[in-house]
């Protein structure tokens, strides 16, 4: 049984926590900021899932990411270490595709405004000359202590 409306969490203007029924909740904060929470429990233990900030997910849609949560759980999937598992890899996707050579040129750019000219030609050469052969096409996510080692 929900008890939230659209027009209630609308007008929702006292901190606390307002319950829509089945784990889904509203909570507003002390400076009146609006997040909905999924809590629920698994193998004894409770979770509480953030579903997202109100107005940019609407109750509705609050209801059917938890109506989502639910169906996983019934399924045997904890939603809190299913959302991770997919965050790390995300993150390792990411550090596939940069490699030595990009990360390297990011860094100068980002450094090398307080850098003297010389120095920072110093190190686009060093790179250049000894570094980038070697390691500078390789993903990040690749590069052990044996090509560190190599370099040097």
């Amino acid at each position: 049984m929900s008890k939230l409306t659209p027009k209630l969490v609308k007008a929702l203007s006292e901190p606390g926590s307002y319950q829509d029924g089945r784990g889904l909740q509203l909570r507003v904060s002390a400076q009146l900021r609006k997040s909905w929470v999924f809590r629920y429990m698994m193998n004894g233990r409770r979770h509480d899932l953030s579903v997202g900030s109100y107005p940019a997910v609407s109750l509705r849609e609050a209801r059917l990411a938890a109506d989502k949560y639910r169906l996983e759980i019934s399924r045997g999937i904890n939603p809190v270490l299913e959302r991770r598992k997919e965050r790390e890899g995300k993150s390792s996707q990411t550090l596939e595709a940069k490699t030595f050579q990009t990360e390297a040129a990011r860094y100068i750019r980002t450094h090398s405004p307080s850098w003297s000219t010389k120095h920072s030609q110093q190190w686009q050469n060093s790179l250049a000359k000894h570094v980038f052969p070697v390691i500078g096409s390789m993903p990040l996510a690749q590069i052990d202590t044996d090509d560190v080692l190599e370099v040097l």
